[in-house]
């Protein structure tokens, strides 16, 4: 039978999985929309020679 300091500490073990999965969720969206913007920049720069202004629109449109 689960003691009430057992009971506890699962719930306290529960929501620091919640809040890991939630970081590392919220890492994985912000890596991802990071690799868009190097993979964007990057065709711009080897295309045509991407001027300051370009890069920083791709950046700015992208919330990097």
């Amino acid at each position: 039978m689960q003691g009430f300091s057992d009971v506890v500490q699962n719930e306290i073990d529960d929501r620091d999985y919640d809040r890991w999965l939630d970081f590392f969720a919220e890492a994985s969206a912000r890596l991802d929309v990071l690799q868009r913007a190097v993979t964007e920049v990057r065709y711009l720069c080897e295309s045509r020679g991407a001027s300051s202004e370009q890069i920083l629109k791709v950046l700015d449109r992208l919330d990097v």
